[in-house]
């Protein structure tokens, strides 16, 4: 977990509608909250607040998210849980995913109540949320 006391997460979302969804369903959760609407943002982000999940999207504008996984891999800034966040859901999408070591793949549309008690799995939260 990251110095703060509570757990940090990162979201990488281009849609300001999806984006403003998933900040409603996380932002009620004991955490700090940060957000990129692209992979080169995401990237800095990343390095910055060294988070404790990161949710991520594969279709950005700038990058693809496994270009975006790659490279905070690479520069050994991976932070310990990945939750992917799509539209793709094809299986190829969801091999990609298992070879890079993602916690959990999502397809979009997603169920709010469903996914902030995912995330608060994921971070290990208490389960009175």
């Amino acid at each position: 977990m990251s110095t703060n006391t509570k757990p940090t997460i990162v979201s990488v979302e281009d849609e300001e509608g999806i984006y403003e969804l998933l900040r409603l369903t996380i932002e009620p959760l004991p955490v700090d909250f940060h957000h990129a609407f692209n992979g080169f943002d995401a990237i800095a982000l990343i390095d910055k607040v060294k988070p404790d999940l990161l949710i991520l999207d594969i279709g950005l504008p700038d990058m693809n998210g496994w270009d975006v996984l790659k490279t905070i891999i690479a520069k050994e800034i991976k932070p310990g849980k990945i939750l992917v966040l799509t539209a793709y859901n094809a299986p190829t999408h969801r091999l990609i995913a298992h070879l890079q070591e993602v916690d959990l793949y999502i397809n979009k549309p997603f169920m709010p109540l469903e996914l902030r008690k995912t995330v608060s799995e994921l971070l290990e939260l208490p389960e009175s949320l």
